[in-house]
């Protein structure tokens, strides 16, 4: 018997797959929005369409009114990824507005629990200096982005950040107008693990896990990340937020976070188990840059959702590694 039906958008995306999976684990049926079905339906063959019922959406902003119609919750994963021949409106349009909307429309269905997908980034201005500070940052931290200070002309890192700390915001404004709907939302920092579903020969399709790709190099490459989660407990990070109840006087906004990681000690990590990739790998003598490091307070996650064990950075780097080289094999080193 099915503990319910959740809506989950971006049902494709490195996160919301696994999110699927756990779901389905754990028996609920699952509602999944995807521009391609048949691309969900590849990522979980076994699924019946009982158990995953796939609503194609072509956009983040499309109306999601129909897909959201009967179901007990609401977990939205799906985020535009900034790159070359993304717009700031691409990333404006489908980081905030897409979210705004979609909110609207499921607090018009009646759902009466949402669990959203932020990102550790909305804790900070965009120039990233809190995050290489010493100052503790908790849940009731945010960059003083408003929508009226926005300039979608900035660089897309900054446009998504901005973007995506203003749609948190509004979430917490809807909270305000509608005490009925209990809101949830989670703040990862960069996602590693093991990958779902099929590759494309675009090295986007890697998603985070390029990160640990771009360390086949004669230097080490800028990556100012230094916090870091696994995929798979992120994902059950976002299967805990459906069963906590409200927590009076304060909002679900939780931090989710392994801590903070060097990439010289994951390219020593490589060079340790995976001896044949030695000679790939950035120099002895070179030095990475400044990475990310700001202490993080994740007691409430902790306390409230339960998320007290983190699958072992090693074993998260690792599964990082087959994935990056699964991904050459199939479009080579070059692709």
């Amino acid at each position: 018997m099915s503990k319910g039906t959740i809506l989950v958008t971006g049902g494709t995306g490195f996160l919301g797959a696994h999110i699927i999976s756990q779901l389905l684990e754990k028996g609920y049926t699952v509602r999944a929005t995807a521009r391609s079905t048949s691309k969900l339906q590849s990522i979980f063959p076994k699924a019946t369409a009982e158990q995953l019922q796939i609503v194609q959406v072509p956009t983040l902003t499309s109306d999601h009114s129909a897909a959201l119609k009967g179901v007990d919750a609401l977990i939205h994963s799906a985020s535009p990824v900034f790159g070359e021949g993304v717009s700031g409106q691409d990333l404006y349009s489908g980081a905030y507005e897409g979210t705004v909307a979609l909110v609207k429309e499921a607090i018009a269905a009646g759902v009466k629990k949402i669990v959203v997908s932020g990102t550790f980034v909305n804790l900070f201005d965009a120039d990233f200096q809190a995050a290489f500070g010493t100052r503790v940052l908790t849940e009731k931290d945010f960059g003083s982005i408003t929508p009226e200070t926005i300039d979608l002309k900035n660089d897309g890192m900054r446009v998504y950040q901005e973007s995506k700390t203003l749609a948190d915001k509004a979430i917490w404004n809807f909270s305000r107008t509608h005490p009925e709907v209990d809101f949830t939302v989670l703040l990862p920092p960069a996602i590693f693990g093991p990958q779902l579903g099929s590759l494309t020969s675009s090295p986007s399709s890697l998603g985070t896990n390029g990160f640990v790709k771009m360390l086949f190099a004669p230097e080490y490459p800028p990556i100012p990340i230094g916090h870091m989660i696994d995929v798979r407990d992120a994902a059950r990070a976002h299967i805990l937020a459906l069963s906590v109840p409200p927590v009076t006087g304060r909002d679900k906004r939780f931090i989710i976070s392994n801590g903070t990681f060097k990439w010289k000690d994951v390219a020593e990590l490589i060079r340790s188990k995976k001896p044949e990739l030695a000679s790939r790998l950035p120099k002895e003598t070179s030095v990475p840059g400044p990475q990310t490091s700001a202490p993080m307070d994740t007691t409430f996650a902790k306390e409230v959702l339960g998320m007290k064990i983190y699958i072992p950075q090693q074993e998260t780097f690792l599964a990082t590694v087959d994935v990056v080289l699964e991904w050459e094999k199939k479009f080579g080193n070059n692709a």
